[in-house]
């Protein structure tokens, strides 16, 4: 496996916002082009916990007293020899254990610069995989979060982080967990994501600025039926496809929320917006969206 000297400081956080456990090992180095590091993690401890191999040892150890006493159930119960039912039933058990304890590490970090993903699975032996992804590289960024449910119970959470990139094939950082609270545990590679996403939109707010300096707003590009919202100081714009305008100011909104992954916002006069009164986009659909929420914030005081 290999060693890396890198600790982080006491300024660098895990993803998630605490600060790092006894024992947390970081496999690789952060790589230099991401810059300085913002927050770091890791599922490796070091040596003085019980290795990966007697971990294994325990449990095959355990599981296969279960499958003996439940090889020697079935065969009683189908009239064959014991021994063979003692034995298939230790040797199940024991390749269980096996491919649900294989070797698989985990360390990451986020820069000011752009992010990095190390994996090491296998064996000891192994060269960790690497992933980097430089934000001067990238255009956008789309999320999407779901959580399913199934007959009204909660089933699980979806999650796809995907930046598009100046030349080359979309980065993606995305997986699964289960938590009816909303958050994972701290491990999840979830909180990876949310911390890019978060280093991102800081890198994102020069661009901005020099934007809102030039133009008097910040323009997001919308796929589906807009072909952009833009933000101003106290004003919002929606424009659509054929290239219709519609600015509005903000005083003069309704309502403005966001609920279920959707934007909406709402006029006052209900004939604004080709007479719908309304207009809404799905989360999903708006790049940057850490950044338009920034943004809504800052110039028109729109804040969630």
């Amino acid at each position: 496996m290999t060693s890396s000297g890198w600790i982080p400081t006491e300024n660098v956080t895990r993803h998630a916002g605490s600060s790092h456990p006894p024992g947390m090992e970081f496999f690789a180095d952060p790589p230099p082009e991401i810059g300085t590091i913002v927050s770091a993690d890791s599922t490796l401890f070091n040596p003085e916990s019980p290795s990966r191999t007697q971990i294994r040892l325990r449990k095959c150890g355990l599981w296969g007293l279960v499958g003996a006493a439940v090889g020697a159930f079935v065969a009683l119960i189908f009239e064959f020899s014991l021994v063979l039912g003692v034995i298939l039933g230790v040797g199940i058990a024991v390749v269980l254990v096996l491919l649900s304890t294989q070797y698989f590490y985990q360390c990451s970090y986020v820069g000011e610069q752009g992010i990095a993903l190390y994996t090491l699975k296998g064996n000891s032996s192994a060269q960790p995989q690497t992933r980097t992804f430089c934000f001067k590289d990238g255009k956008n960024l789309y999320t999407k979060q779901t959580r399913s449910y199934y007959n009204g119970v909660y089933t699980g959470t979806t999650y796809n982080y995907r930046w598009t990139l100046l030349t080359g094939a979309d980065f993606k950082l995305g997986g699964s967990y289960r938590s009816e609270e909303g958050t994972p545990p701290e491990k999840s590679l979830w909180y990876f994501a949310k911390a890019a996403e978060g280093a991102w939109s800081v890198h994102l707010l020069q661009t901005m600025t020099a934007q809102l300096e030039q133009l008097g707003y910040v323009e997001f590009p919308i796929t589906g039926s807009l072909r952009a919202v833009r933000v101003g100081a106290g004003f919002m714009e929606f424009e659509e496809k054929n290239g219709t305008r519609q600015r509005v100011d903000v005083a003069d909104m309704k309502d403005i929320r966001l609920g279920s992954g959707v934007f909406q916002f709402k006029h006052k006069d209900s004939t604004w917006w080709s007479g719908k009164g309304k207009y809404s986009f799905a989360y999903g659909n708006i790049p940057n969206a850490r950044l338009f929420l920034i943004c809504l914030d800052r110039l028109t005081g729109i804040h969630w």
